[in-house]
């Protein structure tokens, strides 16, 4: 019996990480513990998302700007791992998935001085990898404060020429390169593990370093790909990712080594903070609920990917996800997820 995450959690505080771990992937989602999925409480949450059924095809080597999959559609950014499609499914999803995070983490922003800084004037806020600007649309609404700015990037062009400017929000295409040093307050950045190498995480962190101001504060999200308490099919499932993951060269194990890519670059950093919360994928609450359709969801999303990668057919590959979705409730899954919050006095 392996590790109960809040467990695994107080083995890897930041000042204990020397070294990035690399857990075998016959490890992978193979933990079941006892114990049930936390405290998260029972959040209502009136909303919903239809997922049509994929009938996807393969990709099509003559259209590189899309893959042709029916109603899928995916970025065209060189040398990009992200696997996700950047289609108006998926963006349903990434909303539906906001709101999971903004019940589970109890609020859009998670760290308590970030939610004060951003009731000053002239606040300046960034939201790297904003997709359609989800979150910081919420960040605007919850927030009385009108003469805060905010901006947002992303690698999808289909997204930012939807999004670009709307509602008072400056969303465009590009990374935070394009951006000066310390320009902003508040930087936000969440689950890039699924399309980012983990070479690259520690310089990336860098760049959010970079234009955040001395005394702003930058806010990491990351998720490790392990469901805790999983049956034969979730088990199944998981080490086909994590072994495509690794051909990626993607770190299925983001959360728990973001301490240490932190510690990379954590030269200017005055304050520092490591929260962990559980997820549930169960539907023991209106939360797990949706949590659980969503992860289904998420599954459904790589078909085109994963249905070779397994060896199966499309239909397989659905019966499978369809599975995983079953067996959450019956083990009470769940998933952990990790928030890096960071304090800058100066700069490298």
């Amino acid at each position: 019996m392996g590790a109960h995450p809040s467990k695994m959690a107080k083995e890897f505080e930041a000042d204990q990480i020397k070294t990035p771990i690399s857990i075998d992937p016959e490890s992978l989602v193979l933990r079941n513990t006892a114990e049930g999925a936390g405290s998260l409480s029972d959040k209502s949450i009136r909303t919903t998302v239809h997922i049509d059924a994929l009938r996807a095809k393969v990709w099509n080597p003559n259209n590189p700007e899309s893959w042709d999959a029916d109603m899928r559609e995916y970025h065209t950014v060189e040398n990009s791992e992200y696997a996700l499609p950047s289609d108006e499914i998926e963006q349903n999803r990434l909303e539906i998935q906001h709101y999971i995070y903004r019940a589970g983490f109890k609020g859009d922003i998670i760290c308590p001085a970030a939610k004060e800084l951003v009731q000053q004037p002239d606040t300046k806020i960034l939201d790297v990898g904003c997709a359609k600007g989800f979150w910081l649309n919420c960040v605007k609404k919850g927030n009385p404060n009108p003469l805060v700015e905010y901006h947002g990037v992303d690698i999808a062009q289909n997204l930012v020429s939807e999004s670009s400017s709307k509602n008072g929000i400056n969303i465009q295409f590009g990374n935070v390169l394009e951006h000066e040093d310390s320009t902003f307050d508040y930087v936000h950045q969440r689950l890039v593990y699924f399309g980012l190498p983990k070479e690259k995480f520690s310089d990336a962190f860098r760049e959010l370093i970079r234009v955040t101001k001395p005394g702003g504060w930058v806010e990491i999200v990351e998720a490790d790909i392990i469901i805790y308490n999983a049956g034969p099919c979730s088990k199944h499932w998981g080490k086909a990712m994590f072994n495509a993951m690794h051909e990626r060269g993607l770190d299925c194990y983001a959360a728990t080594n973001l301490p240490f890519y932190l510690s990379q670059v954590e030269k200017s950093i005055s304050n520092s903070g490591v929260e962990t919360v559980h997820f549930p994928f169960s539907g023991d609450t209106r939360l797990g609920k949706l949590n659980g359709g969503n992860g289904k969801a998420g599954i459904l999303a790589l078909e085109d990917y994963m249905h070779k990668t397994m060896g199966m057919t499309r239909q397989e590959y659905r019966e499978l996800a369809e599975n995983c979705f079953v067996e959450w409730n019956e083990h009470n899954s769940q998933q952990v997820y990790r928030v890096k919050l960071e304090n800058f006095v100066g700069k490298f």
